[in-house]
This record gives C-alpha cells, sequence and structure tokens, in this order.
C-alpha cells in the first residue's frame, strides 16, 4: 500500500484547523472543498505535514482520530474529510472521530466468550464516555468503583429478578469487550430508588470481585446488545 502523509491547515486566528489525509505531499496544495480552501488561504494560515509518511492509510487514520479529539478538547473548530470524502466538521468536545480507530483505556486480553454458554445473565451496554457523574471505563478502575455504574440503574423485568445470576457489562461498539462480570445476589431485593421509576440497581455479592471467572477483556460473541438490558438465552 502507498505511503500517506497526514497534514494540516491551522489557523490560530480563526482557531480553526483542517486535518487531511495525502497520498502525495502535492495534494496539500491542490484543490479542496470550499472551506478548507478558504482556511488554507486565509492569512497567517500555517501549512503543516508529517516529515515522514505512514507505512498505510489505516495508520494515518489512527493519527488523525487522535489529532481530531485533542485539537477539539483543546477548543478548536475541526474539519475532515471522511473516507467517501464527505467533509466532518467538529466543534465540541463530543466530537471523537472514530470509536474503532480511538477508544477508552481498557483492560484487553485474548479471548472470546459466547453468550450463548452463559446462563441467568443480564448484559449491560456502557458507552466509553462517563455518565451523570460515574467512571468512564478506564481499565485501571477497580471493580467496586466501576461496579457502582455497571449496576444502576436497569430497566430489568420482575419476572427475570429472580433467576438472575450474573452481570456481564460490555463496551458498546464493534468490538464487544467484557468490561466487568459480577455475581448478583438473585435472591435479595432489587433497590428502586423512585417507586415511580422502572429502573432498579442489580444487587451484587461483591462489587470489587468484577471477574471471577476470568474473563474481564475478551469479547463477547454471538450477542446483540440495545441500549437498555439485555439477557442471556435462558432468560429470554
Amino acid at each position: 500500500m502507498a505511503n500517506c502523509w497526514l497534514y494540516i491547515y491551522e489557523s490560530r486566528a480563526l482557531r480553526r484547523i483542517y486535518i487531511g489525509i495525502a497520498n502525495s505531499m502535492d495534494r496539500v496544495f491542490e484543490d479542496h472543498n470550499p472551506d478548507a480552501l478558504a482556511l488554507r488561504d486565509f492569512e497567517g494560515t500555517e501549512i503543516l505535514q508529517t516529515v515522514l509518511p505512514f507505512g498505510s492509510r489505516a495508520d494515518a487514520r489512527k493519527a488523525e482520530a487522535i489529532a481530531i479529539h485533542v485539537a477539539v478538547f483543546a477548543g478548536q473548530s475541526v474539519a475532515a474529510t471522511s473516507e467517501d470524502g464527505q467533509t466532518l466538521t467538529y466543534t465540541n468536545r463530543a466530537g471523537v472521530y472514530s470509536t474503532s480507530e480511538l477508544g477508552p483505556a481498557i483492560l484487553l486480553r485474548e479471548g472470546n466468550v459466547n453468550a450463548a454458554s452463559m446462563t441467568g445473565t443480564v448484559f449491560v451496554p456502557i458507552t466509553a464516555s462517563p455518565l451523570d457523574g460515574r467512571v468512564a471505563p478506564f481499565g485501571g478502575s477497580k471493580g467496586a468503583v466501576f461496579a457502582d455504574r455497571a449496576s444502576r440503574y436497569w430497566n430489568v423485568a420482575r419476572s427475570k429478578r429472580p433467576r438472575v445470576t450474573r452481570l456481564v457489562a460490555v463496551l458498546t461498539g464493534p468490538r464487544k469487550v467484557i468490561l466487568g462480570d459480577w455475581d448478583v445476589r438473585s435472591t435479595d431485593s432489587w433497590h428502586q430508588p423512585d417507586p415511580s421509576w422502572s429502573r432498579v440497581e442489580v444487587p451484587l455479592v461483591d462489587e470489587g470481585d468484577d471477574d471471577p471467572r476470568g474473563i474481564k477483556g475478551m469479547t463477547l460473541d454471538g450477542h446483540r446488545l440495545n441500549s437498555g438490558v439485555t439477557y442471556s438465552p435462558d432468560l429470554r
């Protein structure tokens, strides 16, 4: 595969950045979309590019994702071009170029676990960002810290609760990484903070023990996540 360069049009006066990938160094000075051209030709705009090329476009895409994320976090208005030529613009800290290129620093372990082999299990989807003051799925967090987010608050069907013996938190996205695996006290009362609210807290046996079966960090196979809880085959 041909070498690729990462290049940037940067205007400190406008607080705007355009980030692109070029298959040749000539691309930096060729035609672009009107917004990119206006930025490039604006007085004082600095044009930067990697001195040495990346060995592949895939590697350049990873660098691009990191550059976009850091620039957006710094409060810049950032634009880039997708693989299909569409111009994408990011203007706030929520902008992450691609979760397949840039994701949370989590524990990863070789191996796959098929959901069909699990019983009595509630699966909960966890996004890469913090939620309502609760921690993001950082791999350095102890089980008891992350358990607060994993166990609260979910719409677990009342009829299924007595048969639930396990809670598995799974990272949303293309690779379903298992973030934690807890045993559940299925005979305990399920705490409901507000009687008018259907969501409950899943009662865990030991919040600190988030990997009793040694599967944390592995990939979950054979299961589709939803925005809320899903169940192992025996609970459906």
